[in-house]
């Protein structure tokens, strides 16, 4: 299990649905595996009737990887599609966090997502408080694995603008939990949100939810040459703006109407 990770929320207009999943899938990540350091990636989903909510999951070696050069040659240097898909993001939050607690084993088919704002000083300990919690509902067979990553609030990312996290005396705890069901995440979702709420004592609820996996890419899967990744124009063809079905928002990260902080 990787020490770091970096955990990607965003909302996408349900219309252009085939074409996110297209270009996240063939051309989006394996661009962003190419970067050293950068080991694995995940993509989960909950689905909705006016715009998709997703989760992505990269595996890093550690947060470092993400100031590499060859990465922000990625973030500065996006390619044709990578420009068009950007206009269309909402509700972004991104999280690069240190891995410091895991349990149990397996990758599952959901995921229960939490990220709040903990008190600084208490963030750690409490965390590890947390852990118990999870590693008691490991050992009983209601879950596959957990993490949890501590994270510094406001990190720089050049693609979005984020809503900020005024206080700087807190930190970002971002909880992974893993099952074969999600009517099993589903039925310990209410203990965990308590558990982590009276553990955690958080400032606020940034992400909480239960999502699907959709895809699994390793680094191994990929070119390690960014250009042999390319999408081809036949790929590309499918879509064009007059297929949208939709109207392109500013860059801004906006949080779309009946959202609100505390879905993931």
């Amino acid at each position: 299990m990787s020490k770091a990770f970096l955990a990607l929320w965003n909302d996408f207009p349900t219309a252009m649905r085939d074409e996110y999943e297209t270009w996240h899938t063939f051309e989006h990540v394996p661009e962003r595996l190419t970067p050293p350091g950068i080991r694995a990636a995940r993509r989960y989903a909950a689905f909705g009737a006016a715009s998709d909510r997703y989760f992505t999951i990269y595996e890093l070696n550690d947060t470092a990887a993400l100031e590499h050069p060859d990465y922000l040659d990625l973030v500065r240097h996006p390619t044709p599609w990578s420009s068009k898909m950007r206009q269309h993001f909402s509700n972004v939050l991104r999280i690069p966090a240190e891995c410091i607690a895991s349990g149990g084993r397996g990758t599952g088919t959901h995921m229960l997502i939490q990220a709040y704002s903990v008190d600084r000083s208490q963030a750690g300990g409490a965390s590890a408080k947390l852990a118990l919690v999870l590693q008691d509902l490991v050992s009983a067979g209601r879950m596959l694995s957990y993490r949890i990553g501590l994270a510094e609030p406001n990190q720089k990312y050049e693609v979005f603008e984020q809503e900020p996290q005024a206080d700087t005396d807190m930190l970002n705890v971002v909880l992974l939990a893993e099952s074969s069901s999600r009517g099993g995440l589903e039925e310990i979702h209410p203990t965990l949100a308590t558990a982590a709420k009276d553990v955690l004592q958080p400032q606020a609820t940034l992400r909480d939810g239960v999502m699907e996996l959709l895809v699994s890419f390793h680094d191994i899967d990929v070119p390690a040459n960014r250009s042999q990744i390319l999408a081809s124009e036949t790929m590309r063809a499918r879509f064009t703006d007059a297929s949208c079905g939709t109207s392109s928002p500013d860059r801004k990260s906006r949080k779309l109407p009946g959202s609100h902080s505390g879905q993931g």
